[in-house]
């Protein structure tokens, strides 16, 4: 016969607990004791007046020694129900079920020993008629963690006085600044969610022999729930509901920019979440011309349930927190309808600027006003964040317009109805960015007539002017967009290659001796543009104009020898060194192009006949494969570019300009 054996569980280790338990070097970490005693003389407070707690209870903090961590000490003091016998069974059992009904973990006065190495405790309380005392040392080092002390408490009547003593040394820093602004501020902030929809006792604070602040009623006038109500979000594949109150208060060192909190246990818990991406400012200015900040706090039972132990965090997924920060937003949004018009304008007004000088881009709107477009776009975009998201939709307009016309081509039927819905997508705004490109690249071409012609001095421009007026130098791609540079001057098609080095290095550093610059180079990679043999290098070489002290096989002198040297330089390398610090690899096959820009003069003529160029398919440009290294050059003079560059463009300038 079996014979009955009972046992029972051995009380958690705290100290291994604490040590696992992370705290942060900010204030608010150093303040979460005091929090912690602030919110338990609460609870006391509650259970001792019920519905007049908030007119009867009274918490008073006080920092004796502010700014000498030596000496420094500071002691929460309640006049609650005190540490009654339920009270201190809950105080001597770790993670308890008395704190669980209070939305607690039990924990939290152990958190002070992350802080602090000198604990003590005293209390009053009633037992029946009797009152009785309580007091005693709470150290979790010792195997004895509770050591009662004797004497009466200085403080008449029912409540709790927690004091803390000996801060460690790495707070020592932070004690030395401690302020008692901002001592209140961190104190208004952790309770906020009571200000708004809950109550609160008088929290006074004081340091040393300094007045008591009031702290309750200053936060009062300030945090005053504006607005309120439910919103839903999964969270681990359940749809929660969640309650949200929202405050307007002025910017302050705390609070600087609009932030969303979550709350459990009716505390703030983790730091805030910012909203600024999402609410397009930081702050909103009033009509006086006052800056204000809106706070919206959430909470719910999902939050009660996934709050850690030393309630520093909620265990949510990102995407969670994604959602509520986005649903937030949107509630902010429609309170703040004058706000966000502001910020609208705005983006409007850069917008239209930014089309002004790109009016190709328009084709992106696909039929929308501005403000219709920028209405649909978050409120943080800035101007360059709409162009780059208008000439995406611009490639998209231009293929759906490509697919249309294919369709309508094969459908003969059909053929006149589908040719007139197509021609009216291409609507007023369209025919108006057309207008202003067009007359963008007519000017274009007559600074550069300008530039090629004399100086008053009876000197030509540099070869610089050009280059910069082509593409800006010491400059690629990565930092300069598509219509910050007019590469259609020499060929549309380059335009439009991925990647663009402009008088840099191969190796992306400082110019070092022996190092060949070329004015332009091109690369084309060609799994990019679907292209699946190799690599495209385009390499483009600036004189200066009317030059003619061209000298064949003389490495400064002859152009073509320079282009062929920057060809070797570039494939032996292997690569280039962009401005972003990535590189780009020439690998497989490579087909090499390239332009040499500069007046025909004798002694370029020269140079390139000695170097076998031709001019028979046209007399003003000379041309040349070379074998060995596989590169086609053309080379042309500036006035063969300017009047090639017109003649593309002559249809748009006869029709729009009369020309």
């Amino acid at each position: 016969m079996l014979e009955s054996i009972s046992d029972e569980l051995l009380k958690p280790d705290m100290r291994a607990v604490l040590s696992r338990t992370h705290l942060g070097y900010d204030l608010h970490s150093f303040l979460l004791p005091v929090l912690e005693a602030i919110s338990n003389g609460m609870h006391g407070i509650g259970a001792r007046f019920k519905d007049s707690a908030a007119e009867h209870g009274k918490i008073e903090i006080h920092f004796i020694h502010p700014a000498d961590p030596l000496r420094f000490r500071v002691t929460i003091a309640d006049n609650g129900v005190g540490l009654t016998d339920d009270n201190y069974k809950s105080f001597r059992t770790p993670f308890s079920g008395y704190k669980l009904k209070e939305n607690g973990r039990g924990f939290g006065r152990f958190i002070a020993f992350k802080v602090y190495s000198s604990i003590s405790y005293q209390s009053r309380y009633h037992f029946f008629s009797f009152e009785k005392l309580r007091s005693f040392k709470f150290d979790i080092v010792n195997d004895n963690e509770i050591t009662f002390v004797e004497g009466e408490p200085d403080f008449l009547g029912p409540g709790l006085r927690v004091e803390y003593r000996q801060p460690l040394t790495n707070w020592h820093d932070l004690i030395r600044g401690l302020r008692p602004d901002h001592v209140a501020d961190e104190i208004g902030s952790h309770f906020l969610p009571y200000f708004l929809y809950k109550w609160l006792p008088k929290i006074t604070i004081q340091f040393d022999d300094a007045p008591p602040q009031d702290i309750t009623e200053h936060f009062k006038s300030v945090f005053v729930e504006s607005d309120s109500g439910e919103i839903e979000c999964e969270i681990d594949g359940k749809n929660e509901k969640l309650e949200y109150s929202v405050t307007r208060i002025p910017k302050t060192r705390t609070f600087t920019s609009h932030c969303l909190l979550l709350s459990a246990a009716d505390r703030i818990v983790g730091a805030p979440r910012d909203l600024t991406n999402k609410l397009g400012q930081p702050f909103f200015i009033d009509e006086k011309g006052e800056k204000y900040i809106v706070i919206a706090v959430v909470r719910g039972p999902a939050f009660e349930t996934r709050l850690n132990d030393a309630r520093t965090g909620i265990n949510l997924p990102p995407k969670s927190v994604e959602n509520i920060v986005s649903a937030i937003s949107e509630v902010i949004e429609r309170a703040e309808v004058s706000q966000i018009e502001k910020i609208k304008d705005e983006q409007s007004s850069n917008l239209g600027d930014a089309l002004r000088e790109n009016p190709i881009l328009r084709l992106g709107l696909r039929g929308r006003t501005v403000t219709e477009y920028v209405a649909a776009k978050p409120n943080n975009w800035s101007a360059e964040e709409f162009v780059s998201d208008l000439a995406i939709e611009r490639f998209r307009a231009s293929g759906d317009l490509s697919k249309a016309i294919s369709l309508a081509a094969g459908d003969p039927e059909n053929y006149g109805e589908k040719l007139s819905e197509i021609v009216g997508k291409i609507d007023a705004a369209k025919k108006e960015a057309l207008a202003e490109y067009v007359i963008h690249r007519k000017n274009i071409i007559e600074l550069l007539e300008v530039a090629r012609k004399f100086k008053s001095d009876g000197k030509r421009e540099p070869e610089d002017v050009i280059h910069e007026l082509v593409f800006r130098r010491f400059s690629d791609s990565v930092n300069t967009e598509y219509f910050s540079h007019n590469l259609w001057l020499i060929d549309d098609a380059l335009a439009f290659l991925p990647y663009v080095s402009s008088d840099r290095t191969l190796h992306g550093g400082r110019r070092k001796p022996g190092d060949k610059v070329a004015d332009l180079i091109f690369f084309e990679d060609s799994m990019i543009l679907g292209d699946n043999d190799g690599t495209t290098i385009n390499i483009i070489e600036f004189k200066k104009p009317s030059r003619d002290d061209h000298r064949f096989g003389h490495e400064k002198l002859d152009p073509v020898l320079q282009v062929i040297n920057t060809l070797e330089q570039a494939t032996d390398r292997g690569g280039i060194s962009k401005t972003d610090g990535s590189h780009i690899t020439f690998t497989g096959v490579i087909r090499r192009f390239a332009f040499i820009i500069a007046d025909h003069t004798p002694s370029m003529v020269s140079v390139l006949r000695k170097h076998d160029f031709k001019n028979d398919w046209s007399p003003k440009i000379f041309f040349r494969f070379r074998d060995h290294e596989e590169i086609f050059i053309q080379a042309i003079g500036y006035e063969t570019l300017i009047e090639n560059a017109k003649k593309r463009n002559q249809a748009f300038f006869g029709v729009l300009l009369g020309e």
